[in-house]
C-alpha cells in the first residue's frame, strides 16, 4: 500500500492568502501543516482561505489544526475560510459538527469571491 505524501502550497490573491493541501493529513504530518497556516498568516496575514479540495483524508489531528487557526486568527480579527466540495473532507468536518464554524466553498474561486 502506497503512502499518500501530503503537499502543501501557499499564495496570495488580493488581501488572502490561500493555502491548498493536498495528499492526506494525518498525526504524522499535522505539525508540518501546523507550520505552513502559521507561516502564511504571520507573513502575508490574518486573512486565511485553506483550499482541502486535494485532500483524500484527513484526521482528528487535522482537524484539530485547522480549529486552533480560526480560534488564532479570531483573535487577531482575521477570518478563515475553507474550500471543501463534496467529500470525505466535508464529511468528516460535518460528523465532528465543525463545519458550523468554517464558511466552506465548493470551489476556490467561490472562496475568493
Amino acid at each position: 500500500m502506497a503512502l499518500e505524501v501530503l503537499r502543501m502550497t501557499r499564495c496570495r490573491h488580493g488581501e488572502r492568502t490561500v493555502v491548498s493541501l493536498a495528499g492526506e493529513v494525518d498525526a504524522d504530518n499535522v505539525s508540518e501543516v501546523r507550520a505552513c497556516l502559521a507561516e502564511a498568516v504571520r507573513t502575508y496575514g490574518p486573512r486565511l482561505v485553506v483550499d482541502l479540495s486535494g485532500l483524500t483524508f484527513i484526521d482528528t489531528t487535522g482537524l484539530g489544526v485547522l480549529v486552533r487557526q480560526l480560534a488564532a486568527l479570531r483573535e487577531r480579527d482575521g477570518t478563515m475560510a475553507l474550500v471543501a466540495p463534496d467529500g470525505q473532507v466535508l464529511r468528516r468536518l460535518r460528523r465532528t459538527n465543525l463545519a458550523p464554524l468554517f464558511p466552506i466553498y465548493d470551489t476556490l474561486g467561490q472562496a475568493l469571491d
